[in-house]
């Protein structure tokens, strides 16, 4: 919050109209002892006052900014630096997203696979690509603005390999696949599953392509990449 300025002339705007010329008189008590107990001068009391309730104010201004600083991750700080925090923003200055990929970048990290350009991708795939570029060249690929949001290999999960968080349903989604895949019992062997060893891998199958050898004894070869027939029955469980 700004405070209007406010010009002051003259020696006597230097304090309000309403404050004495000088400090009040120091008022004075018998004491039990029969001496003079002097008092503290009230003006020093209330300037005590002052200087306590201004350093309560500045201490709970700084408390109520912790929480500020700490609120959303160091990619959300990053894309504020970078693009105002718009992670579908294309300007057409050659970069594009919320962390400002530039094309070839973008590709050489396996965005394409979420979308031709940075911007066309989610928020979530354009930060697993960050964390990629991030584990290659550092954070010095987005330079001030990696130093003015924070952004260490540390705090940006730096990973060569990184994937797309999950949201809520698409972790519900594949939660439900899974349980699907582990309870069935016999599988049509297809491109993705042409071998014991993929098969176990798919269907979550309890002591690997062996076990499924040992179901399927005198279908299959006892070898784990050998191929199966595409359309053949297999016992999973």
């Amino acid at each position: 919050m700004t405070t209007p300025d406010v010009t002051i002339t003259g020696s006597s705007a230097s304090r309000p109209t309403s404050e004495p010329a000088g400090p009040e008189p120091i008022a004075s008590v018998p004491s039990t002892s029969g001496r003079t107990a002097a008092w503290v001068p009230i003006v020093l009391r209330r300037l005590i006052g002052v200087v306590a309730a201004v350093a309560l104010v500045v201490g709970m201004s700084f408390g109520a900014a912790k929480p500020a600083e700490a609120k959303g991750n160091v990619w959300n700080r990053v894309a504020k630096c970078e693009s105002g925090g718009r992670w579908k923003i294309n300007t057409g200055n050659g970069y594009y997203g919320g962390l400002q990929f530039s094309a070839s970048t973008w590709r050489a990290y396996g965005g394409k696979k979420y979308g031709k350009q940075a911007h066309k991708a989610s928020k979530a795939e354009q930060i697993a690509i960050a964390r990629r570029v991030l584990a290659g060249q550092g954070p010095g690929a987005w330079g001030g603005c990696a130093r003015k949001a924070g952004l260490t290999k540390k705090t940006g999960k730096a990973k060569r390999h990184a994937k797309p968080a999950l949201t809520k349903a698409q972790k519900k989604a594949k939660a439900a696949k899974i349980k699907k895949l582990k309870a069935t019992k016999v599988a049509t062997v297809t491109k993705k599953t042409h071998s014991l060893k993929k098969l176990a891998k798919r269907y979550y199958v309890k002591g690997g392509w062996q076990a499924v050898y040992r179901l399927n004894v005198g279908k299959v070869v006892k070898r784990p990449k050998a191929h199966i027939k595409h359309g053949t029955k297999i016992r999973l469980r």
